[in-house]
């Protein structure tokens, strides 16, 4: 790698180390935290790390209500917890975040990896580097989210070992993509479409490829280690396995295949239950939530995969470098047309899903490359300069855009939305993570100083939020249960129920009282406050 590349990704970690103190608490990572502490005290018990370790909760994990859920990062971070010796919420927190960008960070490093020694150009392999980390959404959620992000970052390590396990020179090619799929399975049982993947694939390679009895035996050999690395990985590093592997294992993948949860959602303008989106929900979330030139590159990519599979037909899955482009297309599709054929329940968003989008940036690098052959053969042709001229020109636009909103709408990133959305209030949820709970935390500290501020608001995240605080702020800041006790409501508009919807547009109580402030994101608001009039 070039020197001058090491710099960029030095000063990336370097600056978003600084960043991660600005983002507040989403409303997962309290639980994610108890998910971690309850997998830690079970391990705990069994192997005793720390023996004289009080108990902080009731729970055994393998009769735990949620143990259906991954918790290797929650547990690794629960323990770094432990032995730095952290004892207040706010900086166990910053801890947890940073921990999160820094996991994001590795991924992305090794994402620009994967990318050159594909196009053996470091343009390009930057170019998709950026696309990853650039994409408001993703960028904000690096910082913070400690579900959706760590998932990512294991599937770009099992893309990675994925092209070792295929290199039959690679003698730890095996173990490493064992211990990656390993990790994405621990993470979320979705994981274990990359085990399919794989195994698909080499499938295919030896069919069409006609090998030889020697080289199927080597693969073989190399498969079986797979197999056992990746057995063996997933249920050392999966602690809910250890009393009933089988069962298990089971329980995870049907609890997270329908998963538990049923509410409303704010979809192009109406209440839909989460139980009954419609197919298209996640296709219309990533395209009003991804910047227009990533969004373009994409579908160029799909594009040239197409038309490979038309042409290729059998090599893709005997040309290594076909090979991993299919690969590729593999697991950003897979996934995302699972979700539309299951009928999947999701929560708010396409977060559930953003493992697959590092792999629809590959594509993207992909259309990019073709764009730029399809320039050199015909650069000749004075229509194809002036395309191409016009084509750099808006991408260039774009890009500017979307690094100034970025900076701009700091540290809000997570509820970007480009002009495809429309009415952004109108057709969708904004903030459902409750990131902009902080900064209106902090404006109302600021607005009424030396006053306890009792507030009332439909969701939780508020409460969590007074956790990254200083404790002479926190004590002023108090959540009542009802909001007849209350001075002040805040809200982020996201209505788990038809009637809240209506009664928000019908302008009634508490609707109709005097907006003290609201935390806005271009023309669109995330967070509003209203005082209100007994």
């Amino acid at each position: 790698m070039n020197n001058w590349i090491k710099y960029i990704f030095l000063a990336y970690l370097l600056f978003g180390t600084i960043l991660v103190g600005d983002y507040g608490l989403s409303m997962d990572e309290p639980v994610q935290r108890k998910h971690g502490i309850v997998a830690f005290e079970y391990v705990n018990e069994l192997i005793g790390f720390y023996p004289d370790l009080p108990n902080l909760t009731v729970e055994h994990l393998p009769n735990y209500d949620h143990r259906d859920y991954g918790m290797l990062f929650q547990m690794v971070a629960y323990g770094l917890e432990l032995a730095l010796g952290i004892d207040n919420t706010r900086d166990i927190f910053r801890l947890r975040h940073l921990m999160v960008f820094v996991l994001f960070w590795a991924a992305a490093w090794v994402f620009y990896g994967i990318l050159y020694r594909r196009f053996k150009s470091v343009p390009l392999a930057l170019a998709g580097v950026l696309m990853l980390v650039l994409s408001p959404r993703i960028f904000g959620n690096s910082m913070y989210n400690p579900k959706d992000i760590p998932l990512l970052c294991w599937f770009v390590f099992a893309f990675y070992t994925h092209t070792r396990f295929m290199d039959k020179k690679d003698k730890y090619g095996p173990v490493l993509h064992g211990l990656a799929c390993a990790l994405a399975i621990g993470s979320r049982v979705v994981g274990v479409v990359w085990p399919l993947i794989s195994l698909g694939y080499l499938l295919c390679h030896v069919i069409f490829q006609r090998s030889s009895k020697t080289e199927l035996m080597l693969h073989i050999k190399r498969t079986t280690f797979y197999l056992l690395f990746l057995l063996a990985f997933t249920f050392i590093l999966w602690p809910v396995l250890w009393e009933e592997p089988i069962g298990g294992f089971i329980h995870s993948f049907n609890s997270m295949k329908q998963f538990r949860w049923y509410a409303e959602l704010l979809y192009l303008g109406e209440m839909v239950q989460s139980t009954e989106l419609p197919w298209h929900y996640i296709p219309v979330l990533i395209s009003v939530t991804t910047p227009l030139a990533i969004l373009s590159v994409i579908c160029s990519g799909l594009l040239v995969m197409f038309r490979k599979a038309w042409t290729y037909k059998l090599k893709l899955f005997t040309n290594a470098t076909l090979g991993q482009d299919t690969v590729a297309l593999g697991a950003a599709l897979i996934p995302l047309l699972a979700v539309i054929l299951f009928g999947s329940v999701l929560y708010n968003g396409w977060r559930h899903l953003y493992f697959i989008y590092p792999f629809l940036v590959y594509l993207g690098v992909l259309g990019i490359d073709a764009l730029i052959n399809v320039y050199r053969r015909k650069r000749s042709n004075l229509i194809v300069k002036i395309f191409a001229v016009g084509l750099l020109g808006l991408a260039t636009w774009d890009i500017g855009n979307t690094v100034y909103f970025l900076i701009r709408y700091h540290p809000h990133q997570s509820v970007y939305f480009n002009f495809l959305a429309g009415d952004v209030e109108k057709n969708f949820e904004r903030d459902y993570y409750g990131m902009s709970y902080k900064e209106g935390l902090s404006k109302l500290l600021e607005r009424y100083p030396d006053k306890i501020l009792k507030i009332y608001s439909l969701d939780f995240i508020g409460r969590i939020n007074t956790m990254v605080f200083p404790k002479h702020e926190a004590e002023r800041l108090v959540f009542v249960d009802s909001i007849e006790e209350a001075e002040f409501f805040m809200t982020l508009f996201t209505f788990r129920s038809r009637q809240e919807y209506q009664k928000y547009n019908q302008n009634e109580y508490p609707y109709n009282q005097p907006i003290d402030f609201a935390v806005k994101v271009k023309d669109y608001r995330t967070l509003q406050v209203y005082r209100l009039e007994q």
